[in-house]
């Protein structure tokens, strides 16, 4: 049986609102997605017809520096952050759409922090903001795989104005993605991965600040080197491309994030199903935001 992460990620880095730091008030609200929290070598691939899909994630986020809108260092000290993910995926038997095979899915997020930091804000782990995705349709055409899905962000977390333990951002967004694996059809083979990502957001609640769009493309590239396991390369990056609205004293200028990392997948040939995998990544040459190194230790079963 072939497997597929839940591309589902919602939640892979976490960090508070807040700060009395003149440099932490002109950095924009990051966007939902953690870039790279759904990319790997096969990741476009939704599983065959009547596959249940069970992922538990841990994420864990050491920033080293925030940085300003030329890339230079705050002087604001770095922060650690912790989070884990509960990710369910159905595809739904005998349901296509437009030809493609249907698979809602749904993670659960608990957290420290809230995605991508303003320095000062503080840890204290509750239930994060959940991740719906009520439409994701996949498509198999020999060695090409293709998917798109709409996801939808809800503001189930904690969130106070001003709060720096908030564990939610208190507004609602959506997400487009369309991705495409080619994966040989052979023993040992190579897959390549690319895909693409759009989210908009609603104005937060209590403050009317609405974060700018952001556009995300994501690559990875990987080989099975011996049966079961697997060594892959990730490359994404991630910028908005409208501004920030609503900010009291001035709107600030936009993001730009970049990563760069590795995967190793295993397969246990004793588990069918079963697929364990870690995803290493590091910030480079950011612009209004954190850098530091992203990692994330999924555990799946499909069945």
């Amino acid at each position: 049986m072939k497997l597929s992460l839940p591309r589902l990620g919602a939640s892979i880095f976490a960090l508070g609102l807040g700060s009395a730091l003149p440099a932490a008030a002109q950095m924009p609200i990051a966007g939902n997605y953690g870039l790279g929290a759904g990319l790997g070598q096969s990741s476009a691939i939704l599983p065959p017809p009547g596959t249940h899909v069970i992922e538990n994630g841990w994420i864990g986020y050491d920033i080293d520096r925030f940085v300003d809108g030329n890339g230079k260092d705050t002087g604001a000290p770095g922060v650690d952050v912790r989070a884990t993910r509960l990710a369910f995926r159905y595809v739904v038997p005998d349901v296509t759409l437009l030809g493609g095979d249907y698979a809602p899915g749904l993670v659960l997020t608990y957290r420290d922090q809230v995605l991508r930091p303003e320095p000062g804000s503080k840890t204290a782990y509750q239930p994060g903001d959940a991740v719906f995705t009520p439409i994701a349709l996949g498509w198999h055409q020999g060695t090409w795989h293709t998917q798109v899905s709409y996801t939808i962000w809800i503001p189930t977390g904690k969130f106070e104005e001003g709060g720096q333990t908030n564990t939610g951002k208190g507004l609602w967004s959506q997400m487009f993605y369309a991705g495409t694996t080619w994966r040989q059809e052979t023993d040992l083979p190579w897959a390549v991965t690319l895909q693409a990502r759009y989210e908009t957001f609603g104005k937060q609640k209590d403050t009317d600040i609405r974060p700018g769009d952001v556009f995300s493309i994501e690559a990875a590239i990987g080989k099975e080197v011996v049966s079961g396991l697997s060594l892959g390369l990730l490359a994404a990056t991630s910028f908005q491309v409208t501004q920030q609205t609503g900010t009291p004293g001035g709107n600030p200028d936009k993001y730009r994030i970049n990563i760069a990392g590795g995967e190793i997948v295993w397969k246990p040939k004793s588990l069918p199903g079963a697929q364990v995998a870690l995803r290493v990544g590091k910030d480079f040459d950011n612009r209004n935001t954190s850098e530091g190194i992203a990692s994330l230790l999924s555990l799946a079963y499909a069945f």
